[in-house]
């Protein structure tokens, strides 16, 4: 699996509309050695203004970032209504 597609993967599993994924979870989760990038967990415009491969991957899965809590690592999804 791809890095960029983590995020989304964890997301469609998820039966509710509302999900935490915790920064160690998606990292857990990432190609041994690989981490978020440094700006996801110093800014959180990383998570919600610029369009990038991981935006790009859970906007498709028709979710949004509702909120991002660096000090405790962790970004709020909610899914989109269709």
């Amino acid at each position: 699996m791809k890095d960029y597609e983590v995020i989304p993967a964890l997301l469609a599993a998820a039966l509710q509309n509302t999900v935490v994924l915790h920064f160690p979870t998606i990292e857990k989760k990432m190609k041994r050695g690989h981490e978020l990038p440094e700006s996801a967990k110093t800014y959180s415009a990383w998570w919600t203004k610029q369009p990038h491969s991981f935006s790009y991957a859970w906007l498709a899965q028709g979710f949004q970032v509702e909120s991002v809590d660096l000090v405790n690592q962790r970004v709020c999804f909610f899914r989109q209504s269709r």
